[in-house]
């Protein structure tokens, strides 16, 4: 009986071992863990673009905002590097739907969205897109362009 009761004891200390283990493990990943989210606490922000940039290429837009009951979009890019116009501006369409696009104004305007290198606080939509505007020409590879998008609900 004496051999089994030791196989028996190390058989329970191996299984307390593992399940502490186990135990522990959970608790560190929950500590780390933002599964919770909730945005109406923490609002939603996404970078929609950051790369070098030219009017041949399709606009970005962002992820489902969801309704935001404000929305910042900040753009960033070097106009003066390459010898790209100085007077070049980011223009910026909204949409509820993600498929139909309409110019994006600045809250609580008639004023079009656009600008270089600023934040505007902006009409909320479900889907925001950056692009060039129309008929302009930017050759590739293009201005390093950073486009962010915030929403707070």
């Amino acid at each position: 009986m004496k051999p089994y009761r030791r196989l028996l004891t190390i058989a329970a200390v191996f299984f307390a071992v593992l399940i502490a283990a186990a135990v522990l493990s959970a608790q560190s990943t929950s500590d780390k863990c933002t599964c919770n989210f909730d945005p109406a606490k923490m609002g939603r922000s996404q970078t929609i673009l950051d790369k070098e940039f030219s009017s041949s290429e399709k606009p970005a837009a962002s992820f489902d905002l969801m309704f935001p009951k404000t929305l910042t979009v900040c753009m960033f890019f070097d106009p003066t590097d390459k010898g790209y116009p100085t007077d070049l501006r980011l223009m910026l369409d909204g949409s509820i739907d993600g498929r139909t696009w309409f110019p994006l104004t600045l809250s609580g305007s008639r004023t079009r969205a656009e600008g270089s290198n600023t934040c505007l606080q902006v009409t909320p939509t479900r889907y925001v897109r950056a692009g060039w505007p129309a008929g302009s020409t930017i050759q590739s590879p293009g201005p390093k362009v950073t486009v962010q998008v915030q929403a707070s609900y």
